[in-house]
C-alpha cells in the first residue's frame, strides 16, 4: 500500500510540472505572437510615414536675382543718397503638394558694412501655391553712402571701376501648407543676394539671375 501511493504521489506531481510547462509554453508563444504583431504594425507604421515624408517633405522656396537697378546711376564724385533704387527678385516653390505663407517682406541693401537703402518690400502677407513663381519687387530711398562716411572713398573706387558690389537682404517668416488643417510652424527666413552694378546703376551682366542663399 506504501509503494502505491507514493507512486500516486509521484504520478501527481509529474502531472503539474507538465501542466505548469504547458501553461509557460502557452504564455510564450502568445507573448512572441504579441510582440510579433507589434513590432508588424510599427514597422508598417514606419514605412508609410518613410514615404509620406519623402512626398511632402518642404523644399525651401528659391531666390534668383532678376534686376536692380539706381535711377540716374552712380557718380564716384557724388552721393546717391535721395535717388530711388529699385528691384526685383524671383520666388520659386518646388514643392508639388505644398504652399508656403509669407509674411510682411522687408528689404536692405548694403554696401559691405555700410547701409545703403532699407524699407519694406511687401507691406502684407501673402499665399504662394505649390509649383509657382513670385516676384518680389521693391522700391526703395537710397540713404548713402555720403561723402563723409568712412565707406565713401571705398564706393567711390568701386563705381570708378565700374563694378559695385552689393547686397540686397530680405527679412520674413514662412510657413508651410499642406493641407487647409496642416501647417508648420512659423518660419523666420533671410535672403542674401550678393550682387554687382554697374556706373550706370544697373546689374552687370554676370549677376542678372544669380541665385541668392537663404537663413533659417
Amino acid at each position: 500500500m506504501h509503494q502505491v501511493g507514493g507512486a500516486a504521489t509521484s504520478s501527481s506531481s509529474r502531472a503539474r510540472r507538465i501542466a505548469r510547462r504547458t501553461r509557460d509554453s502557452c504564455a510564450a508563444v502568445l507573448a512572441n505572437t504579441l510582440c510579433s504583431l507589434l513590432l508588424g504594425v510599427l514597422l508598417v507604421a514606419g514605412v508609410v510615414l518613410f514615404v509620406l515624408w519623402l512626398g511632402l517633405r518642404p523644399h525651401r522656396p528659391r531666390f534668383h536675382i532678376a534686376s536692380f537697378s539706381v535711377a540716374g546711376g552712380l557718380d564716384p564724385d557724388s552721393s546717391p543718397a535721395g535717388a530711388s533704387l529699385a528691384f526685383n527678385v524671383t520666388d520659386r516653390n518646388p514643392n508639388r503638394h505644398i504652399g508656403i505663407y509669407y509674411d510682411a517682406v522687408h528689404a536692405s541693401v548694403h554696401y559691405y558694412d555700410a547701409l545703403v537703402a532699407s524699407g519694406p518690400a511687401f507691406a502684407a502677407g501673402w499665399y504662394q501655391p505649390n509649383k509657382t513663381t513670385t516676384s518680389i519687387t521693391g522700391l526703395l530711398d537710397v540713404l548713402g553712402p555720403t561723402t563723409t562716411d568712412a565707406s565713401w572713398p571705398s564706393f567711390s573706387a568701386a563705381v570708378r571701376a565700374g563694378r559695385v558690389p552689393l547686397r540686397l537682404q530680405l527679412t520674413t517668416a514662412i510657413r508651410f501648407r499642406v493641407t487647409n488643417a496642416l501647417h508648420s510652424g512659423r518660419q523666420r527666413m533671410h535672403v542674401s543676394c550678393d550682387l554687382l552694378v554697374g556706373v550706370d546703376g544697373h546689374l552687370l551682366p554676370d549677376s542678372v539671375g544669380a541665385a541668392c542663399d537663404r537663413y533659417f
